[in-house]
C-alpha cells in the first residue's frame, strides 16, 4: 500500500505536506505511510478515498482504476432535476473528473474572471447590462414618487420625526 500512496499523492501533484493537510494529519505521517514504517488505519484508508475520490479497493490491493468515476446515474439524476443539456453534463463530469487541485484553480479563476465584471474593477460592464427603457407616464410616475418621498421626509425631519418606513414605502401615488 506504500508504494500505492506515493504513487497517489503524485498522480494528484501534492507534496507530502499538502497531502498531509487534506487528510488532517502529519507530513511526517504521510512519509511513513509511503516508506512503510506505519500502514494507516482502516478510517485513514476510508479518509483518503472519500477525499480524493479513490476507489479502495485500488488503495489497498493495487486492483482496478486508482479513482472512481461519478455515476452516470448520478449525472443523468442531475441533468433532469436542473434540465442540463449534453454540453452541460459533459462539463460537470469533466469538471469532477479533475484533480481536486485543478478543480481549486479552475474556481479561483472564475472568481478572478467575474470580479473583473464587477463596476469597481470595469466600469464599462454597467453598459453591458440593457436599461429598462420607462415610457414617459412610467419615467414621469418615478419621479414623482421620488419627490414625494424626499418631501415626506423634510416635513418628518422638521417636525422632529424620523422618516417612518411604514409611512414612505405604504405611500403610493394614484
Amino acid at each position: 500500500m506504500n508504494e500505492r500512496i506515493k504513487k497517489l499523492r503524485k498522480a494528484l501533484e501534492l507534496t507530502q505536506q499538502e497531502f498531509a493537510d487534506k487528510i488532517g494529519t502529519k507530513r511526517n505521517t504521510v512519509a511513513n505511510y509511503e516508506t512503510n514504517r506505519n500502514e494507516p488505519s482502516n478510517s485513514v484508508i476510508s479518509l483518503i478515498c472519500r477525499e480524493f475520490c479513490v476507489n479502495e479497493q485500488w488503495l489497498r490491493t493495487g486492483e482496478g482504476e486508482m479513482f472512481i468515476s461519478i455515476p452516470s446515474d448520478t449525472l443523468d439524476r442531475l441533468a433532469h432535476e436542473y434540465d442540463l443539456s449534453r454540453r452541460g453534463m459533459a462539463i460537470i463530469e469533466k469538471f469532477l473528473d479533475l484533480k481536486p487541485d485543478i478543480q481549486e484553480a479552475i474556481a479561483d479563476y472564475i472568481e478572478k474572471v467575474a470580479a473583473t465584471f464587477s463596476n469597481d474593477h470595469f466600469p464599462a460592464a454597467s453598459a453591458l447590462v440593457p436599461t429598462p427603457t420607462l415610457t414617459v407616464e412610467e419615467e414621469a410616475r418615478a419621479e414623482a414618487e421620488e419627490y414625494y418621498r424626499a418631501i415626506l421626509a423634510e416635513k418628518e425631519a422638521a417636525a422632529g420625526l424620523s422618516a417612518s418606513s411604514d409611512s414612505i414605502s405604504g405611500a403610493k401615488l394614484a
